[in-house]
């Protein structure tokens, strides 16, 4: 019976913490999409140096604009280019 219950502790903290990095994510998404329409233009990436200067990765389809998903696949990336810069190979 603790089995399960403890099971079932971890999936909701596991879900609870999902829920926070995608809430972050669109939170920021949003913050930088200053005219809202849905895309974040090299002018308003500009206000986010880590995003102006990764523009050609983080605009994979190369329209000159970045998308929540190509957002998201961005970010998603540099935190695990940043994971693996904090624990270099041995």
């Amino acid at each position: 019976m603790k089995k399960v219950t403890m099971k079932r502790t971890l999936v909701a903290l596991a879900a609870a913490g999902f829920a926070v990095v995608v809430s972050a994510g669109e939170d920021a998404f949003t913050k930088l999409d200053a005219d809202a329409d849905g895309h974040i233009s090299v002018e308003e990436s500009i206000s986010d140096e880590r995003l102006y200067q990764g523009w050609a990765t983080a605009d994979a389809n190369d329209d000159g604009e970045i998308d929540a998903a190509e957002f998201s696949a961005f970010e998603a990336n540099e935190a695990k280019s940043g994971e693996q810069a904090s624990h270099p190979p041995k």
